[in-house]
């Protein structure tokens, strides 16, 4: 029996004009600043702004920038951050950039050195063993001795040469490689130049480096077919060379035991053998040779791990080069991965709504343990550091989460550490005092499981903090130290790899046997065993090495097999589907981006149909993605709007209607914004992102939590918006009409964002009963969204 058609939704509208013509011409800009990772630019600031010139480019004031550490930066234009990824530079040496925007070709990556009174001119002469097609760099104290960053400039067959520019009367040391500290001349002692205003000339002769590569490149770059292997599939593995001398062989070395594969040259010294053979080859007009090499690893049975390192050499020559690390050894290569399975998501994970905790701003449930040093201090102080949320908090509020319909609680990082956000972890299996403790922990997942909620837990396994004991026996007893390999010290004890350059964030070494062991036998089981977790929200996933996460995703679903983890993967759509198969899902951040741009920043409604469409394109079926408006890294979305209520709603019903998991960040449900506005600060900017949660209800905007537990209430019971397949019908600047379909049902939904433009539908066109598509309501209201079921 055919159902009559059900209209599901009241319409909402908009009382502001609400779609700004982008730019259509560069010339429009009234302004332009950059933003970036390394002091003096930041990601909040308008600190660094451009001015325009004549040739219709905008430059920068002269910018310091530490020589060999990568810079992530953008451009703002007029407000509007540029499309795309994030750009990078690596300065080849510490000095002024000034950074110039091309506005017609806005991704030209353009920073140009300010040059000093001093010069130093270096000359090189390589040795007779040095390959002819290697260009020499120059590692220095200029550069953090960086081998890759700062390249020579050839002056005849075995001569070279290179400027560089100081302070009259600065030194500096170096030393010389090519291109890699693996192909450092051998030589104990750096070598040292002193700047001079006439410009010092220095004439150096090597006599012989550490190692030579086979190769300019070696990559791989996880490029095997199919991404998501199950036990029917061989996996295709495809490697690059680029080189200038002969290379004709190649191979696969790889365990499906969860061992570390090894071998070289065709010779396996643990697991098993498959060989590389050369698909295509071809020449450029430099002479630089590109040969693509494939291989087979053959089928596996399901939940199987199987690790891989691959190398390529010349048969008539000696040694071998390995993919990626270009590594002339099996210890130093790249060990991939990828995880054999029926890949499947939990099905939880796809039915109900996430609620993102962040526990120190959601609400103080014992204020005995509050920390005394904040209580006195004044509140945008307070909120640098302690505001009193705890567990006893969040137990307490559990009903309220429940009564909006939520069906998943994210509680944010609560190991014991210096800071309110938990980020910083002093251990991994100590709940801080501030907000509670391991009883309390196990009394609200017990509780939340009673309700017939999940829970998951903001795990953070690239990092610790510096005041972690494993870190600080590390840098107290060096190499003598057990966990000194669980650090990576560039040179010990005070350079060593971080999170984001962050020195208080010492990186583990999570492909070290005894860290992975730790954070997989110990650190896991407690947060899921011991206390009970559902799964977890995985901080800055994309820092631990894919071979990692093949054994995480292995413990986890061995521990519980319908366990959800996802993880932040801020960048492209491209990178985050990477993850695919070793994790269930990720945050999405670039549909945030476009949720963002479209609705809170009036940008064309195109945007977040190119979007969709994107993410429809890249992410496998059962890669589960997470929608979300803002969270604890960014402005929140209602500021971003300028306080329009209406807008967030508009952009709320996209989230809840679009494919993926929606997150609601706490707060968001009732109106929190910012008390200020974080671009007039400079230090702990997202003081105002983390702000406290408002439970007086003469201060939460109740009609837009009702609001909210509708649109909850809504996904809850249709299945289709829960696990439907995505059809656009109609889209142009102001409107998006598109269908969620699951089986039998189908659910047409509306979105507009025009004060002045209707929307008119057929229903010859979209195959609706008439008297649905006719509804007057819905022909007559020029701004606003609905659902309708046929």
């Amino acid at each position: 029996m055919k159902r009559k058609p059900l209209f599901l939704v009241i319409l909402f509208f908009m009382f502001c004009s609400f779609f700004t013509p982008a730019h259509s011409h560069a010339a429009d800009y009234s302004k332009v600043v950059v933003r970036g990772s390394e002091a003096p630019l930041d990601w909040g600031s308008d600190n660094n702004q451009l001015a325009k010139q004549s040739d219709g480019t905008w430059k920068s004031k002269p910018i310091p920038l530490a020589g060999g550490k990568v810079v992530e930066f953008k451009y703002v234009r007029d407000g509007n951050w540029m499309d795309g990824d994030n750009l990078t530079f690596t300065p080849p040496q510490s000095g002024n950039y000034v950074f110039v925007f091309h506005p017609e070709n806005e991704r030209t990556v353009d920073l140009k050195l300010t040059e000093a009174e001093g010069k130093v001119t270096l000359n090189l002469t390589l040795p007779a063993s040095a390959p002819s097609w290697a260009v020499p760099s120059v590692a220095s104290s200029l550069n953090n001795f960086n081998y890759g960053v700062t390249y020579m400039t050839r002056t005849g067959e075995r001569t070279w040469t290179l400027t560089l520019t100081g302070n009259p009367g600065e030194s500096f040391t170096y030393l010389y490689g090519l291109g890699d500290i693996k192909y450092a001349e051998d030589r104990q002692l750096p070598r040292e130049a002193v700047f001079s205003k006439e410009g010092t000339i220095f004439n150096d002769t090597i006599s012989s480096f550490k190692a030579v590569p086979v190769a300019n490149n070696v990559s791989h770059n996880y490029d095997f077919m199919p991404k998501v292997p199950d036990s029917k599939d061989n996996v295709r593995i495809k490697v690059q060379a680029e080189h200038y001398g002969p290379i004709d062989k190649g191979g696969i070395y790889y365990t499906t035991d969860g061992s570390s594969p090894s071998g070289k040259r065709g010779k396996v010294l643990r697991g098993n053998f498959v060989p590389l053979t050369v698909q295509s080859s071809s020449k450029n007009e430099d002479g630089m040779i590109t040969t693509v090499f494939s291989g087979m690893i053959p089928k596996q049975k399901n939940q199987t791990r199987v690790k891989y390192k691959t190398d390529i050499w010349y048969s008539k020559g000696k040694g071998s080069q390995f993919a990626d690390t270009n590594s002339l050894t099996a210890e130093d290569a790249t060990e991939f991965a990828y995880y054999v399975d029926q890949f499947k998501s939990p099905d939880w994970a796809k039915t109900g709504s996430i609620y993102q905790i962040f526990v120190d701003r959601f609400m103080d449930g014992n204020i005995k343990n509050d920390d005394p040093k904040s209580l006195a201090l004044p509140y945008d102080e307070r909120l640098k550091g302690w505001m009193g949320g705890d567990l006893a908090g969040v137990k307490e509020k559990l009903g309220y989460i429940q009564s909006l319909g939520i069906k998943t609680i994210w509680i944010s990082p609560v190991f014991e550490g210096p800071y309110s956000h938990g980020y910083h972890p002093a251990s991994f299996t100590k709940i801080d005092r501030r907000f509670g403790d391991e009883e309390l922990m196990k009394s609200i997942i017990k509780e939340a499981h009673r309700r017939g909620m999940k829970a998951v837990y903001d795990l953070v396994p690239n990092h610790t903090s510096n005041q972690h004991p494993f870190f600080k026996d590390a840098q107290k007893n060096g190499e003598k130290s057990p966990y000194y390999k669980w650090y990576t010290f560039t040179h010990w004890p005070d350079k060593y790899e971080t999170f984001s350059g962050v020195s208080e964030l010492p990186q583990l070494n999570n492909d070290n046997p005894d860290t992975r062991n730790y954070m997989l036998k110990t650190v896991v089981p407690f947060w899921l065993k011991n206390l009970r977790f559902d799964g977890f929200r995985l901080d800055y996933a994309k820092g631990p090495s894919y071979s990692f996460w093949v054994d995480f995703r292995y413990t986890v679903k061995r521990i519980n097999p319908d366990a959800y983890i996802f993880g932040e993967v801020w960048d492209s759509r491209e990178k985050i589907s990477t993850y695919a198969g070793k994790l269930d899902g990720a945050l999405d951040f670039p549909m945030q981006g476009a949720l963002s741009d479209v609705f809170a920043k009036d940008k064309s409604m195109k945007e977040l149909g190119e979007a969709i469409t994107s993410n429809e394109k890249t992410y496998p079926k059962e890669f589960r993605m997470n929608t979300f408006l803002d969270n604890h890294d960014m402005p929140r979305f209602l500021f971003e709007a300028g306080g329009d209520t209406n807008k967030l709603k508009l952009a709320a019903a996209a989230q809840f209607t679009l494919p993926g998991t929606p997150v609601i960040y706490y707060g968001t449900e009732v109106g929190l914004s910012q008390s200020k506005d974080h671009n007039q600060v400079t230090d702990y900017k997202d003081r105002y992102f983390r702000e406290m949660m408002p439970w007086d209800p003469k201060v939460q905007n109740l009609e837009l939590k009702k609001y909210y537990q509708q649109w909850i209430s809504l996904r809850n019971h249709e299945i289709a918006l829960q696990k439907g397949t995505y059809k656009q019908k109609l889209i142009n600047d102001n409107v998006l009409v598109f269908e969620r379909i699951y089986k039998k049902d189908r659910l047409l939904v509306v979105i507009n964002k025009s004060q002045t433009v209707p929307v008119k539908l057929s229903s010859a066109d979209f195959k609706y009963a008439e008297n649905t598509l006719t509804h007057n309501y819905l022909k007559t209201q020029k701004t606003g969204g609905s659902v309708f079921r046929q």
